[in-house]
C-alpha cells in the first residue's frame, strides 16, 4: 500500500484557480468584442443602404434634369421627388437617423460637396421624417441638359448612427454622396 501525501499548494488545485481567474478576465473582454462586432456590422449595413439611397437619388436627379425637361415645374417640386425617393430608399437603415439631404452642383473633380462653394438645395430632415428647406441656391434653371455641357448633379445624405449595443462612440455623424450628369436633351 502506497501512501500519497498532498502538500499545500497542490498543482492540481492551483491550475483550477488559475483557469477561473483567466475566465473571469476574458469573459467581459469577449463580450465587448462580440458587441463591438455587432455594432460594426450594423453600421456597415447602414452605410451600404445609405450609399444605395444616394446613388438612386442622383440617378433620379439626373433623369428629372432641369427646366428643359420640366418646363413650368418648380425647383422644390423636383427636389421633393428626389428627397422622398432617398427617404424611401434609406428607410432600411436600422440604427441611423437622416439629418440632411443636399442636391448640389459639384465644383470639385471628385464630386464631393463643398459648403459655401457649391450651389445647393438643402433639405433638413426632422426625427419624425418631416422635411424643411434650408439653403436654396441651385434652381432647375441651372441644371443644363444640352450636350456636351450637361450639368453634374450631386446628392448628399448626412445621417447620424446610434450603435444598438453602445460600444461605438454615440451619435457618429456620417455622410455619403453620389454625382451623375443630367440626362441630355437631344434635339
Amino acid at each position: 500500500m502506497r501512501a500519497t501525501l498532498r502538500f499545500r499548494g497542490d498543482p492540481v488545485r492551483d491550475h483550477r484557480g488559475q483557469s477561473l481567474v483567466e475566465l473571469a478576465i476574458l469573459t467581459p473582454l469577449l463580450a465587448m468584442l462580440l458587441m463591438g462586432g455587432f455594432d460594426a456590422s450594423v453600421m456597415i449595413s447602414d452605410k451600404v443602404t445609405s450609399g444605395s439611397a444616394v446613388r438612386q437619388g442622383a440617378r433620379l436627379a439626373a433623369e428629372l434634369g432641369g427646366s428643359q425637361t420640366n418646363p413650368g415645374t418648380t425647383t422644390t417640386a423636383i427636389d421633393m421627388q428626389i428627397v422622398h425617393n432617398i427617404q424611401a430608399m434609406a428607410g432600411g437603415m436600422t440604427s441611423a437617423t437622416i439629418q440632411e439631404i443636399d442636391i448640389y452642383l459639384p465644383t470639385r473633380p471628385d464630386g464631393s460637396y463643398q459648403p459655401g462653394t457649391d450651389l445647393v438645395d438643402q433639405y433638413l430632415v426632422s426625427a419624425g421624417g418631416g422635411v424643411t428647406a434650408g439653403t436654396q441656391t441651385f434652381p432647375i434653371t441651372n441644371r443644363r441638359q444640352t450636350p456636351p455641357n450637361e450639368t453634374s448633379i450631386g446628392v448628399r445624405l448626412v445621417w447620424r448612427y446610434s450603435p444598438p449595443a453602445g460600444i461605438f462612440p454615440r451619435n457618429m455623424t456620417l455622410s455619403d454622396y453620389s454625382v451623375m450628369k443630367a440626362a441630355p436633351i437631344l434635339g
